[in-house]
C-alpha cells in the first residue's frame, strides 16, 4: 500500500493512552515516513504500511488544517499601531511578533549549520564559536539579537535537517496552562464541583454560588482536620479561582445537560432562512390550529358547538405576501391544501371588490416556481404530487421535525396570533397551563362565526400585514410585490457589481459575536456552519461581555461589505463570514449600502405614510372594542361579587364577658420540645382558635404508670377467679343441716384448707 502525502499534512495519532498531532515532513527513499511532533518539535519515524493501516482503520485521523500560517500565533500577523488597539491586545501582538523574530533568527543559524554538512560541533564551545563567526552576517540579515548556545542547540533538535520550517522554531514559552492543584483531594473535589454544576439537577440545576460554597466549606473542614492531625495545611483555590475553573471546563455536552436551550443558543449557529430573488420564485405552505374558539351555528342561528378551526396559509418568500389563507373546521388533508392552492392560483376579485387595489395589497396570486411543503401525509401524497406536477410546480419537502425549514410561514402564524386571534373574543392568549392558573375560559367568550372570522382575518391581512414594514426584508410586502411582479425583467437576477474591491486596506475592529453572527454598521454577517464551528472552538476560552456575547477581533473592508474576517486566536486562523443579505454580497461598499437603505426607507415612507397605517389599525381595532368593553364590564362585576363574599366570610369575631364567666391565669415555662407540664388547661386556648388544635405527637404522659396499673388489675382479677371461681360456675351443695328459712346451702368452691399459705403466696406475687 502506497501513501501519497504532501508536506505539511497533519495527523492525530494515539500516543500513550492519549493523542498527539504530527506534521508530515518528507519520506526517505526506501525508508520510513518522517513526521514532526507538534508539541516537542522532534522528528518521528512511521512505517508506511502501518500508517496506511491506521488511516484505513481511522486510528490515525487527518487534521484538515495544514497551512503553516495557522500553526503560529495569529497575533503575530496583526498591527499593534492601530489607534483603537487595547493595551492587552497590543501586548499580545508584541509578544507574538518577538517570538516570530526569535524563530527567524534561529532559522538563519540552523540553515547555515545544515549547509555546513555536519562539520560544526554541536557542543557548547563549538556552537559559541559558530555564533561568533556568523553574527555579522546575521546582523546584515536583520537578526541583531545573538542567541545562546543552549537555545541554538534546542533549535537543532526540532525539525529535520534541510527541511526546517519557521513555525517549528517558534517558542512555546508563555503558553502556560491554567494553574493546577496537585493535591488529589482538591482535584477530585474540583471535578466533582464541575460535574455537579453541569448536571440536570433535581428538580433544577444548582447555582454557581451554591457549588462554590459547598466546595470551599469542604476544603475548610479538610484543612482543619489535617492541621489537627499534625499534617501540612491544604492548598486549595479560593472563590474566584473555583468559579473560573468551573466556567473554563464548560463544553457543549456539559451545558446541554444543564440547559439544553442555552447550549443551542451558544454553540449552534442559527440556520439560514429561505431566500428568493423575485416574487413567486418560492412559496411556503403550512397548516395550524388557530388560537381562537369559533361558534358553530345551526339553521336557526343557535350555537351547536365551539371549535378551533384550522388555518391553511401560503406565503411568498420574496415579498412575504399572503397568497392564500383558508379557515376551515376540517382536519388537515389533501383537500384543504388544494383549496389553498386554488385560492393562490386565481385572482382574488372578491378582495378587489371589497377593498379596491389598495396599492397592490389585494394582488397576491399567481403560479409559483417552487413550493415547500411540510412532511405530512396530506401534503406529500400521490394526488398532491400529480396536481402540482401537471401545473409545472417544483415540490420541496421539508425534513421531519424542522419547523425552521418553513420559518417564514411559521412567523406569519405568530403574527396572526399576536395581532388578531389573541385579542379577539374567544381568543387564547396564553399557554394551557397559564390559562388554567388564571382560571380563564376562552370558549365561553366566543362570539364569531367562521365566515365572520374569515372576513376579519382578510381585513387584517390587506390593511395591516401587507402594509406594515417587514423588519427582515426592510420593506413593505405590498411595495416589494408590486414593484417586481409586473416588471419585464422578473426572473433574472438584477444586481450591481463593483470593480473597486481592495481587500488589502482592511481595518481591525473589536466586535461581538453570538449564534446569530456579527453585527457591524447595520449589517449582519453570518453563516450557520461557520459561526457554529467558530463558537465551538472559541467560546469556552474566549472573553465574554456582560450580555453574554463573545468579544472578538474583526477585520473589515470599507470598500466591500459582502464579508468580514474574524481573528480566531484559539485555532490561530482567519474565519471569513459573509453578509447575510444577498443584495449586499456583490461587492457594495458600506457607503453605497447605506445609501440604498436610505432610499428604500424613503420609498416605504412615501408608499405608506405613518398616518395611513395608524388609521388602518384604528379602523381594525374599533371592530373589537365592543367585545373588549363587555368583557371588562363582566370582569368588574365578577370581582365585585368576589369582594362581597370575602367581606362576609371574614367578619371579625369579638369576644365579650358576661356575669358568671370564670377566668384563670397561668404561666408556661418555655422548653425546646414543648413537653413541659402546663398550668393553663389545654382546652382554654383552644376555645379561641378558629381550627382544632394539633394533637401532640410525643408519647402520652403517665404511660408507664398506666401500664403498671393494668398489670396489677389483671393479676387481682386472676386471683379473684381462683378464689371464687370463674363467672357462671356451678354451685356445689353443702352437706349438713339446712338453713332455718328453708333454702338450700351451696358452696362456691374451691374451699381453702390452708388460708395462711394462700396469703403468703399472694404477698409474694404482689411483690
Amino acid at each position: 500500500m502506497t501513501l501519497k502525502l504532501n508536506r505539511g499534512e497533519r495527523f492525530r495519532i494515539p500516543f500513550e493512552n492519549r493523542t498527539r498531532d504530527y506534521t508530515f515532513v518528507k519520506q526517505v527513499a526506501g525508508g520510513p515516513l518522517i513526521f514532526v511532533d507538534d508539541i516537542t518539535g522532534k522528528p518521528k519515524d512511521f512505517d508506511q504500511r502501518k500508517l496506511a493501516q491506521m488511516i484505513a482503520e481511522r486510528v490515525a485521523v487527518s487534521i484538515p488544517s495544514s497551512n503553516w500560517v495557522e500553526r503560529i500565533n495569529i497575533y503575530a500577523l496583526m498591527d499593534a499601531t492601530v489607534s483603537d488597539t487595547t493595551l492587552e491586545t497590543r501586548k499580545k501582538i508584541m509578544e507574538a511578533q518577538a517570538k516570530v523574530a526569535e524563530a527567524a533568527m534561529l532559522l538563519f543559524y540552523t540553515i547555515r549549520i545544515d549547509a555546513a554538512g555536519g562539520i560544526i560541533s554541536i557542543s557548547q564551545d563549538g556552537l559559541d564559536d559558530f555564533i561568533g563567526v556568523n553574527y555579522r552576517a546575521a546582523c546584515r540579515s536583520g537578526h541583531l539579537h545573538k542567541p545562546s548556545a543552549s537555545a541554538l542547540y534546542r533549535a537543532l533538535q526540532k525539525g529535520v535537517p534541510h527541511q526546517r520550517c519557521l513555525s517549528d522554531l517558534i517558542s512555546k514559552r508563555g503558553a502556560h496552562s491554567k494553574r493546577r492543584w496537585n493535591d488529589p483531594w482538591v482535584e477530585e473535589r474540583l471535578q466533582r464541583a464541575v460535574d455537579h454544576f453541569y448536571s440536570e439537577g433535581n428538580p433544577k440545576p444548582p447555582q454557581l454560588h451554591e457549588v462554590v460554597t459547598s466546595f470551599l466549606a469542604e476544603a475548610i473542614f479538610e484543612d482543619k482536620a489535617r492541621q489537627l492531625n499534625g499534617g501540612a495545611a491544604l492548598k486549595y483555590p479560593k472563590k474566584t479561582a473555583v468559579e473560573n475553573y468551573i466556567r473554563l471546563h464548560e463544553t457543549q455536552e456539559r451545558l446541554a445537560r444543564r440547559d439544553p436551550m442555552a447550549a443551542l443558543r451558544k454553540y449552534n449557529g442559527k440556520a439560514a432562512g429561505a431566500t428568493a430573488e423575485f416574487p413567486l420564485e418560492k412559496v411556503q405552505v403550512d397548516q395550524t390550529q388557530i388560537d381562537e374558539w369559533i361558534n358553530i351555528y345551526d339553521e336557526d342561528g343557535n350555537i351547536e358547538s365551539k371549535k378551533r378551526p384550522w388555518l391553511v396559509s401560503i406565503i411568498d418568500v420574496y415579498s412575504r405576501m399572503i397568497l392564500a389563507a383558508i379557515l376551515t373546521f376540517d382536519q388537515p388533508s389533501t383537500y384543504t391544501v388544494q383549496l389553498a392552492l386554488k385560492q393562490m392560483l386565481r385572482p382574488k376579485h372578491w378582495l378587489v371588490d371589497r377593498y379596491g387595489q389598495k396599492k397592490g395589497a389585494t394582488d397576491g396570486c399567481g403560479q409559483p416556481k417552487g413550493i415547500t411543503f411540510d412532511n405530512g401525509v396530506e401534503n406529500v401524497g400521490v394526488s398532491m404530487r400529480t396536481l402540482l406536477g401537471d401545473t409545472g410546480i417544483d415540490i420541496e419537502i421539508a425534513p421531519t421535525g424542522t419547523p425552521q425549514a418553513k420559518a417564514i410561514v411559521e412567523r406569519a402564524f405568530h403574527t396572526y396570533n399576536q395581532g388578531l386571534w389573541h385579542s379577539a373574543p374567544g381568543g387564547i392568549p396564553y399557554k394551557p397551563h397559564a390559562i388554567s392558573a388564571r382560571r380563564l375560559k376562552p370558549a365561553e367568550k366566543a362570539q364569531w362565526a367562521l365566515d365572520f372570522a374569515t372576513g376579519v382575518m382578510w381585513h387584517f391581512i390587506v390593511n395591516v400585514y401587507h402594509m406594515r414594514r417587514n423588519r427582515t426584508l426592510e420593506g413593505i410586502p405590498a411595495r416589494l410585490w408590486n414593484e417586481k411582479i409586473n416588471h419585464e425583467m422578473v426572473g433574472r437576477a438584477v444586481s450591481k457589481r463593483l470593480d473597486l474591491v481592495d481587500v488589502l486596506c482592511g481595518t481591525r475592529r473589536s466586535l461581538k459575536i453570538d449564534g446569530a453572527g456579527v453585527l457591524y454598521d447595520g449589517h449582519t454577517f453570518h453563516h450557520s456552519k461557520v459561526t457554529q464551528d467558530f463558537l465551538k472552538s472559541t467560546l469556552p476560552k474566549g472573553r465574554k461581555s456582560k450580555s453574554g456575547k463573545l468579544e472578538i477581533q474583526v477585520i473589515v473592508y470599507p470598500h466591500d461589505c459582502s464579508f468580514i474576517t474574524i481573528v480566531d486566536p484559539v485555532l490561530n486562523r482567519f474565519v471569513r463570514l459573509p453578509n447575510s443579505k444577498p443584495r449586499f454580497a456583490e461587492g457594495l461598499s458600506y457607503a453605497e449600502a447605506k445609501s440604498i437603505r436610505a432610499t428604500d426607507l424613503k420609498l416605504d415612507r412615501d408608499y405608506v405614510s405613518e398616518e395611513e397605517l395608524i388609521l388602518a389599525k384604528y379602523e381594525y381595532f374599533k371592530r373589537l372594542e365592543n367585545a373588549r368593553a363587555q368583557e371588562r364590564a363582566e370582569r368588574a362585576l365578577r370581582q365585585a361579587k368576589k369582594a362581597r363574599r370575602q367581606i362576609i366570610n371574614e367578619e371579625l369575631v369579638v369576644w365579650s364577658l358576661v356575669d358568671g364567666d370564670h377566668i384563670e391565669f397561668g404561666s408556661v415555662a418555655p422548653t425546646v420540645r414543648g413537653d413541659a407540664p402546663y398550668d393553663v388547661p389545654q382546652e382554654m386556648p383552644a376555645m379561641a382558635r378558629k381550627s382544632a388544635p394539633k394533637p401532640h405527637k410525643d408519647a402520652p404522659r403517665g404511660a408507664a404508670k398506666a401500664r403498671e396499673t393494668r398489670a396489677a388489675s389483671k393479676l387481682i382479677k386472676e386471683l379473684r377467679e381462683a378464689i371464687t371461681g370463674p363467672v357462671g360456675a356451678k354451685k356445689i351443695p353443702i352437706a349438713g343441716p339446712a338453713p332455718s328459712d328453708g333454702s338450700k346451702a351451696f358452696a362456691l368452691g374451691p374451699i381453702l384448707n390452708n388460708p395462711a399459705g394462700f396469703l403468703s403466696e399472694l404477698a409474694a406475687d404482689l411483690d
